[in-house]
């Protein structure tokens, strides 16, 4: 890359963190893992059933592949709990079939015939007869009566209703997000406030209402645009040395970078790049996580998460998932 002015991306960290590039943590990983943390969509067996008989080319492009939550009646199991065939109520003649492996057939077999029952797991319509299957990861009691059809869910029960959650967008709208209401007041300019350059939020995760928690723990949505945070003269291309210098500019030094790339199960393009620091203040220690999503030539969306315990992981889980480049 050809010599550039340096960045203006500093971020005055949560709680004022100063961090300095001496590793305290004996290891790291990926915590905003979208790979092993897939978010369900919640459906009943009714829908899915009614879609695939209304429109079968539409319920494909709705069903195939995606992760859900599903919550039916168990028509049968099989032998030693291998599969389970539901059924919906409103179409008893047709069934959706659920598959397991070794880990979860013991507690299927648990199930009888007529209980209500939810799955989560990926949908794979069959090739030739067109038919839903589930291949499950977990399996649980059926929820209670579910209104929202915008409901999401993570493997470990914590929901999200996209439809009462707050949009927020950045870069003209470029850039959409979407957080829990309950964050509204954990939100800080990162311009107005004077937290650093880029467009964006930091977002106090350890502040919210009813946490006892005086550790830090912070989350940062931001956007770098190429045009105006880059010098003319620096080519727009190498998002990779863009990349590494907002790492720098930030820490004060960056290792080999990515750590990880992912192309994730719903079509984004994430870099990831981890790193343990001790603040200079007090010596205290943090994971830094950063995840790079790239806007073609135009700029990077910069998601930071500084944590000592992720606490509030799920949230920032559901944000990924519904982060979108317009």
């Amino acid at each position: 890359m050809q010599k550039k002015k340096k960045m203006a991306v500093i971020l005055a960290l949560c709680a004022c963190l100063i961090l300095c590039g001496a590793g305290w943590f004996d290891s790291t990983k990926v915590v905003i893992d979208t790979e092993s943390n897939p978010v369900y969509q919640y459906c009943t067996a009714d829908e899915m059933i009614s879609s695939f008989k209304n429109n079968e080319k539409t319920a494909l492009a709705t069903y195939n592949e995606k992760y859900v939550l599903l919550a039916a009646k168990v028509r049968r199991v099989g032998k030693d709990g291998k599969d389970m065939i539901l059924f919906s109520s409103e179409h008893p003649d047709r069934d959706i079939v659920c598959s397991f492996d070794k880990s979860l057939r013991t507690t299927a077999s648990a199930y009888k015939a007529g209980e209500r029952v939810a799955v989560y797991g990926q949908i794979k319509v069959g090739t030739f007869d067109k038919k839903p299957y589930v291949e499950v990861t977990k399996i649980v009691r059926a929820p209670d009566v579910v209104a929202s059809t915008n409901l999401y869910f993570l493997s470990d029960g914590s929901s999200f209703d996209k439809a009462e959650a707050k949009k927020v967008t950045l870069h003209n709208g470029g850039v959409e997000y979407y957080i829990p209401t309950y964050w509204e007041g954990l939100q800080h300019d990162i311009v107005v406030e004077g937290l650093g350059s880029m467009e964006g939020y930091q977002y106090i995760l350890n502040q919210m209402r009813g946490s006892e928690s005086k550790v830090p723990e912070s989350l940062f949505v931001c956007y770098f645009d190429n045009q105006q945070q880059l010098d003319r003269s620096s080519p727009l291309g190498e998002t990779k040395q863009i990349e590494k210098a907002i790492v720098e500019n930030i820490l004060g030094s960056a290792g080999k970078l990515p750590t990880k790339e992912v192309k994730t199960y719903y079509g984004s393009d994430y870099d990831y790049y981890l790193d343990s620091y001790r603040t200079l203040m007090d010596g205290a220690g943090y994971h830094t996580e950063f995840v790079f999503q790239t806007d073609g030539k135009d700029g990077i969306v910069v998601v930071l998460y500084v944590y000592k315990e992720a606490k509030h992981l799920s949230d920032v889980m559901f944000l990924m998932r519904f982060l979108e480049l317009k």
